[in-house]
Order: structure tokens, then C-alpha cells, then sequence
């Protein structure tokens, strides 16, 4: 432990061979994009209850949205923070520092590129980032090297001991990339390339939850010396999670072109999301053992707060899916808003609650500058809860009423949902979705709050102890 007070400055400029500098690096990087999705984020909801407010359509902000706040904020930061982790649970020094180095500007850059090419109009329509080809390779290529070095690090490990976190990171870090190909396969027709832009456009999201729910246990252990409550539970969570991952996606076609076959296995194997979110949130709530209100001076523990929050609102998220995802029900709200509400909930509420909480116990021993305001953390926290919860409710809501509104049309023979019939068939729903863009800006707020603590806390922090990891090096 060294008492250090780095500048940001040289915090972005040190030297890429120095232990936690790429860590440090896709914070950093991943917090900008961090505020430029929530911008979009906002920006594609109001375009969608109001179609011609703004020049681009929901369809391209939406494509921007998730681009810039799932690859480059989510991806950034838990790689970053894996990178962060992995070391202190293996004992080895990450491999391939300046790699990892290689790895952020390939994403970063490819995701920039990709925002303005989306943009500019020249993507390619699919889900969930409508990249054309020639830049899904190059990001495909930065989304690799985390893989590769997790593993290569975990190969030259010194701890014999396999913590749980190991697992979810080195699962999570080579999932990405292959999910990514797989909704990216070249030649397929229309119906089966749907189907795999669906499935693995829900499967990434997924794998990034899967990837907070694992560093988030690393968390609530280190930050208070607290015993892991049950490593069962922790198994139970990882297994239930990877194969419940993207299930949910292949819902949204519920009476399309797909097999029945198809729509079954996806609704069966899709309860594993509920599952594993049960599971983590007993576990962490286990390990807490009420722990989340013991902040000391400071009041209640923003750390903790966020942990229980971010696997508290992943479970209700995840009963959504899990019941829609069954026929009955997936046929009423299929094509709607209704899986808008699950998908945004999921980036801009779970997955930036989980990350909260990994930033807040791992801010201070990276940098070196202790967390600047923990009533800001737990404002982030409360504004999250309000506009994401509101958001995802008012989305669930909008589509289940524009569902029956098609389908009591179609029933009583007042009016179809096509031509002139449109309008008095998603009426209803347009007034919930009207909602719902406030709630949106109220959870851009709480993503830029995210946004501004973090650097904050780079530039303003008080100096605290920074840890210095020494690695063992095996003698010649």
C-alpha cells in the first residue's frame, strides 16, 4: 500500500506496462460513454412518443443509445474492472498489459466510429447496434483480447484456490465475443438472421449482467472483510444465468415465422434469468446480512446499497421477461413496447446499478482518491430506482395495453391494426410511452450523476491508500 494523489491526467498518460493502467484506462474511456448513451438514451425515447421531434428517427437514436451504453460504457467498465480483479484473485500479474491497452482503443474507437457511421445512416438495420460488417470485425476483433488475456492470466496464476468471481469473469469475458458472432453471421436469411440478431442482442446485454453479478460479489466481500454467505448460492446464480442468457430475445417473435418447437425451449430455458437473479440476490443479501445500512459517518453505504439495488431490480426485470416469454403471453406483446421496457431497464438500470457498486469499492484502491461524495452515490442510486423502475414499468405497461388493444380489435372486428386502423390501435399505448420519455430523461440524469462521480472522484477525491499489487515471479 503506497499513500499516493494521482492526477488524472497521469492516471490516462502512464506508463501502459504499469500494473492496473488498463484497468484504470477502460474506466475512464467507459465513463464517457457512459454520459454520451444516456444523452441518447433519453434523446431515442422521446423520439419515440413523439416521432417527428427529432430529424433522426427512434430507430437510428435507439441503435446509437445502446452502442454507446452497452459496448462502450458496459463493456468498458466491467472489463476494466476485471482487469482490475483477476490479478488480486489469481496472484499473477495480468498478462499482456499493453494488449489489454490495445484492446480499449480498438473498442473505443470502433465504437465512436460505429456511433457516427449508425448516424450518418449507414448501418445495416440489425439488432442491437445496426454496425455494417466492415466495422463489425474490427470491434469484434477489440472484444476478443479480453479473453484471451484472462485466460493467459489465469494460466500463470500463483493462488491455488478458485474464487467465484474467476469464474464469472473468465465465462463472461469469453462469451462476449463469440455472442457477438453469433448475431453476426454472415449469409443467413431473413427469418433465421432475425431470430440470431434477437437472440444475441439479449444474450450480450446478459452476459454483461452476468458479468456485474460476479465482480459485484468480489465487492461486497472486500470492501467489508465480510465471509462469502454461500457459495452454493453463487453456483446456482452462475449456472441459471449462463444458460438462461438471451432466451428472452428470441420471445419477441412469439407468433412469427419461428417454430414452435423454438418459442418453447426459449420460454423453458428462459426461466433460468429469474433463477439466477434469485439466487444472486439471496447471496448478496446473505453477505451482507444488512450490512447496506452501516456507511459509518457517511450514513448508509453506497457500495452495498447499490449491490442490493442493481440484483434487487435485475430480479424484477427478470420475472417480466420470464412471464412474457411464455406463448400465451409473448403472443399479446410480441412487436411492442413491452420488451423495449425489459431492454432499457436492463442497460440503464441494472447494469449501471451493478457497475455503481463495483466502481465504488474498487475507485479508491485503483486510483488512489477516495470516492468524492457518497451522498451523490446514493442520489445515483435513488434516481436510478425512480426512472429506470418508472421507465421499464411504463414501457411493460404500454405494451400490454397496445397487445389487447390488437388483439380486441381484431377480435370484435371494430378496427385491424394496419392502415388507417393504426392509429386507434396504438393510441392507448402512445399516452404510456408519452410517460415513459420523462421517466427517460429522469434516468439520463441519474446515468450523467454515475458519469460525474466517477470523474469527480478522479480529479477531486481526497488522497487515500492506493493499492500496489506485487505480483510473484517465478525464479529462473
Amino acid at each position: 500500500m503506497a499513500e499516493t494523489a494521482p492526477d488524472i491526467r497521469e492516471l490516462i498518460r502512464r506508463d501502459r506496462a504499469q500494473p492496473d493502467s488498463a484497468a484504470m484506462a477502460h474506466v475512464l474511456v467507459g465513463t464517457i460513454f457512459l454520459a454520451l448513451g444516456a444523452v441518447l438514451g433519453a434523446l431515442a425515447l422521446i423520439s419515440l412518443a413523439f416521432p417527428s421531434f427529432l430529424p433522426l428517427g427512434y430507430g437510428l437514436l435507439r441503435a446509437m443509445a445502446m452502442l454507446a451504453a452497452v459496448v462502450g460504457f458496459a463493456t468498458l467498465v466491467l472489463v476494466g474492472a476485471a482487469y482490475f480483479v483477476l490479478p488480486r484473485l489469481t496472484g499473477a500479474r495480468l498478462w499482456g498489459e499493453r494488449l489489454a491497452w490495445a484492446g480499449l482503443v480498438l473498442v473505443a474507437a470502433t465504437t465512436a466510429a460505429g456511433l457516427i457511421v449508425v448516424g450518418a445512416g449507414f448501418g445495416d438495420g440489425g439488432e442491437p447496434f445496426a454496425l455494417p460488417w466492415w466495422v463489425d470485425l474490427p470491434l469484434l476483433a477489440g472484444l476478443a483480447i479480453p479473453a484471451v488475456v484472462a485466460l493467459q492470466t489465469l494460466r500463470h496464476r500463483f493462488e491455488s484456490r478458485t474464487y467465484v468471481t474467476v469464474h464469472f469473469i473468465v465465462t463472461g469475458l469469453v462469451a462476449l465475443p463469440l455472442v457477438y458472432l453469433a448475431g453476426n453471421i454472415p449469409g443467413l436469411d431473413p427469418v433465421p438472421g432475425t431470430v440470431a440478431d434477437l437472440f444475441a442482442s439479449a444474450a450480450y446485454v446478459m452476459v454483461l449482467v452476468f458479468l456485474g453479478v460476479g465482480l459485484v460479489h468480489y465487492s461486497i466481500v472486500k470492501s467489508g472483510d465480510r465471509p462469502l454467505a454461500g457459495r452454493q448460492l453463487v453456483q446456482v446464480a452462475f449456472w441459471s444465468l449462463l444458460f438462461g442468457a438471451g432466451w428472452f430475445g428470441i420471445s419477441q417473435m412469439a407468433g412469427g415465422p419461428v417454430p414452435t418447437w423454438l418459442a418453447a425451449v426459449a420460454a423453458v430455458l428462459g426461466l433460468g434469468f429469474p433463477v439466477g437473479m434469485l439466487a444472486a440476490t439471496g447471496s448478496v443479501a446473505a453477505t451482507l446480512e444488512g450490512g447496506w445500512g452501516e456507511g459509518g459517518g457517511d450514513g448508509v453505504d453506497p457500495m452495498a446499497t447499490a449491490a442490493i439495488a442493481g440484483s434487487g431490480f435485475g430480479l424484477m426485470v427478470a420475472i417480466l421477461a420470464s412471464i412474457a416469454s411464455f406463448r400465451t403471453a409473448s403472443v399479446l406483446v410480441a412487436y411492442t413496447t413491452f420488451w423495449e421496457g425489459i431492454v432499457f431497464g436492463l442497460v440503464f438500470g441494472v447494469i449501471p446499478l451493478l457497475a455503481g457498486a463495483v466502481l465504488f469499492q474498487a475507485l479508491p484502491p485503483m486510483s488512489g482518491r477516495r470516492l468524492f461524495s457518497a451522498a451523490q452515490a446514493r442520489r445515483f442510486i435513488r434516481l436510478t430506482l425512480i426512472g429506470a423502475g418508472s421507465l421499464t414499468a411504463l414501457l411493460v405497461i404500454a405494451g400490454v395495453v397496445t397487445g389487447y388493444s390488437w388483439a380486441g380489435g381484431s377480435f370484435t372486428g371494430a378496427f385491424v391494426a394496419v392502415g388507417e386502423g393504426w392509429a386507434t390501435a396504438s393510441g392507448p399505448g402512445l399516452v404510456f410511452s408519452g410517460l415513459a420519455a420523462a421517466a427517460g430523461l429522469i434516468t439520463a440524469w441519474a446515468n450523467l450523476s454515475l458519469a460525474s462521480l466517477v470523474f469527480r472522484t478522479l480529479t477531486r477525491g481526497k488522497a487515500t491508500t492506493q493499492e500496489v499489487l506485487v505480483a510473484r515471479e517465478v525464479e529462473s
